[in-house]
């Protein structure tokens, strides 16, 4: 041995030396591995999320933009969840501002449809429903709004979150006309779907 004619603590000490040196190369390598590993898993999840978003994009701002003016749905769904997606897929180059706004816009003009006929359906007795004594505060303030202002109200709940939802509903129980409610609808809906794009386009020159 090399060593042989040096001290026995010398020669423990070079042996220590070397094991660390070993055990260094190898958790080295190891951790290197590991590291590369873990790094190609996140690019393939990355990867497969990115173009799972691509994909489905179109209904996902759509569905959002239903749901959140949906009756009784619309209550728990906020906005700002349709925005922060919004801003995410138009900041990440997945889905541009105008089929952005178009996919809110149809989203939420179906909704306040299907809000609209269901109070044509239900009339008055809404108002005795477990629904209506629940949230009798926002009720309130939606046929309040209704009866103060007339259709104009169709635009103003659509831009207010607290009532958007329901404001339709109450439209249909007011025995407003179907034509002068979709026409008025589609006004409010085009104005909250630019205003999307407006904020979504903003919040993303904000943060880029």
């Amino acid at each position: 041995m090399l060593l042989d004619g040096f001290p026995q603590s010398v020669r423990c000490q070079h042996e220590c030396a070397i094991g660390y040196v070993k055990h260094h190369v190898y958790t080295s390598t190891y951790s290197t591995r590991s590291t590369r590993r873990y790094h190609s898993l996140f690019s393939s999840v990355t990867e497969s999320l990115t173009s799972l978003a691509t994909t489905y994009s179109i209904p996902i701002v759509f569905g959002l933009a239903f749901l959140e003016a949906c009756p009784g749905i619309g209550l728990f769904v906020t906005g700002a969840l349709l925005l922060a997606i919004a801003t995410g897929l138009y900041s990440n180059s997945m889905l541009d501002l105008s089929h952005i706004m178009l996919a809110a816009f149809l989203g939420a003009l179906i909704s306040d449809h299907l809000g609209y006929y269901l109070g044509r359906w239900i009339g008055p007795r809404f108002h005795h429903s477990r629904f209506a004594k629940k949230y009798h505060e926002r009720i309130d303030r939606a046929e309040t709004l209704f009866q103060k202002h007339g259709a104009a109200a169709i635009v103003i709940g659509r831009l207010v979150p607290a009532i958007r939802s329901i404001t339709p509903l109450f439209t249909g129980i007011s025995g407003l006309s179907k034509g002068r409610f979709s026409l008025v609808d589609v006004l409010a809906c085009v104005l909250w779907a630019a205003g999307l794009g407006a904020l979504t386009s903003g919040i993303t020159l904000a943060i880029g």
